[in-house]
C-alpha cells in the first residue's frame, strides 16, 4: 500500500512592499532617542506601540561601536518600538548589523528633507527630471 503524497507547501514566502519606519539616527545619545520614541508611542499608541522600525545610522559622522548600538537598540525595544534592521550604509554597517543579529536592508533609506534645500532627491529621480538630449 502506498501513502499518499503531499506537495503542499508548509508555507508561502511573498516578497512585497511594506511601510515601516526608519529612525534617522542624527546623535547617538540613547537616553534622548529612547525618550523620543516613548513620547511618539505614547502620543500615537495605534501608530507605533509595537512599530517595526529600521535603525539608520547614516546621520552620524562614524559607525556606533556595537555597545552603543546595542543600548540604544534595547532601549527602543523598552520604549514599545521594534528595531528589525539598519538600514544599508558602510562595510561598518554590515559588520554592526551581523554583531547586532539584525538584518541589513539594503537599498533601504528613507528621503529626508535638508533644512536649506527641501527633500533629498534620489539620483533616479533627477535622471527622469533631467530633460532629454536634443537629438539630430
Amino acid at each position: 500500500m502506498s501513502a499518499a503524497m503531499d506537495y503542499e507547501p508548509a508555507g508561502e514566502l511573498k516578497i512585497g512592499q511594506v511601510g515601516i519606519a526608519n529612525l534617522r539616527v542624527r546623535t547617538l545619545d540613547v537616553a534622548k532617542l529612547a525618550d523620543e520614541m516613548r513620547d511618539r508611542v505614547k502620543r500615537a499608541p495605534n501608530l507605533f506601540a509595537r512599530a517595526a522600525v529600521v535603525v539608520d545610522f547614516g546621520g552620524l559622522t562614524r559607525t556606533p561601536d556595537v555597545e552603543s548600538a546595542r543600548a540604544l537598540v534595547d532601549a527602543l525595544r523598552d520604549a514599545g518600538v521594534l528595531p528589525v534592521a539598519l538600514a544599508y550604509g558602510t562595510t561598518e554597517i554590515e559588520q554592526l548589523s551581523q554583531q547586532l543579529g539584525l538584518p541589513l536592508l539594503s537599498k533601504f533609506r528613507a528621503q529626508y528633507e535638508r533644512a536649506d534645500a527641501g527633500a533629498v532627491e534620489s539620483p533616479a529621480a533627477r535622471r527622469e527630471a533631467a530633460p532629454e538630449p536634443a537629438r539630430a
